[in-house]
């Protein structure tokens, strides 16, 4: 069996740009039907560019707000007929600093995307799914779900809730033929990052932070979501599959500290 997706109604959050425009451009190559969702229209028919006009739908949304979410799903249901799968992709990183200059406005903003946003797809998504016999969710989590972030705590935190409601969603509609799993990246080449680090020096250091020594790309996140939203992984749920080059697989020794050159025999060895 082959990775594919077709005639599947898939959904994506974030879709204008970066990891969600990946996402939405490889699932239409899989077959599929896809709903791209986003704040900006202008953004996400950019994203779809070169799609087929029958295959997809262009639907503005903030996925903070409930209401405009279940409209959304309600578009997509009128349009297709169904939904069969989600990429709840959207996210922000929100301010940068220490926590005691964080501000009430900052944790607002990146606890409404990243948390709530989450919460407002997967329930309107399940509801949708519900009427059909099931389906595949993804959520977009990150490295910082499973570790801390020093430069931004509220950020990590909204990330590890994504993997317990991911997990708890999971359980809850397991015998509804719904799965629901987890991808999280590590530090991907999107213009989001780009921005946070200006200077190409620190964002070098950045990707040699990772064992694999580079930067992730849009592409390798998505294929990580296709796998997950398709019948190749039909008996995985409430799981995490993180894409971040062998970060949190532990530490290891810098590129210019590894031995070169092998003991000589009889020494170093016991």
């Amino acid at each position: 069996m082959s990775l594919e997706l077709t005639d599947r109604v898939v959904m994506v959050t974030g879709a204008g740009s970066g990891i969600g425009r990946a996402a939405a451009r490889l699932f239409a190559r899989l077959g599929a039907r896809v709903v791209l969702v986003g704040r900006t229209a202008e953004t996400l028919r950019e994203s779809a560019a070169g799609l087929p006009p029958e295959a997809h739908l262009v639907a503005p949304c903030d996925v903070a707000d409930p209401e405009q979410v279940e409209a959304r799903v309600a578009d997509t249901i009128a349009r297709f007929g169904r939904l069969d799968g989600a990429f709840n992709n959207a996210g922000t990183f929100g301010a940068f600093g220490p926590l005691h200059e964080d501000t009430p406005a900052n944790f607002d903003s990146v606890v409404a995307t990243n948390l709530r946003g989450v919460w407002a797809c997967v329930r309107g998504q399940t509801r949708a799914m519900l009427t059909t016999g099931g389906g595949s969710i993804v959520n977009c989590a990150s490295v910082a779900g499973h570790i801390g972030h020093a430069q931004s705590p509220v950020y990590s935190a909204t990330k590890h809730a994504v993997i317990g409601l991911s997990k708890s969603a999971a359980l809850q509609y397991a015998g509804d033929g719904i799965r629901v799993n987890v991808v999280s990246p590590g530090s991907t080449d999107t213009l989001m990052l780009r921005d946070l680090y200006t200077d190409p020096g620190k964002l070098a250091q950045r990707a040699n932070r990772a064992p694999l020594g580079r930067l992730g790309t849009c592409e390798e996140v998505a294929n990580a979501a296709a796998w997950l939203i398709s019948p190749l992984s039909g008996y995985v749920t409430g799981q995490t599959i993180v894409v971040d080059g062998g970060v949190t697989a532990g530490s290891a020794a810098p590129r210019n500290d590894r031995p070169s050159d092998r003991p000589e025999e009889g020494e170093g060895r016991s």
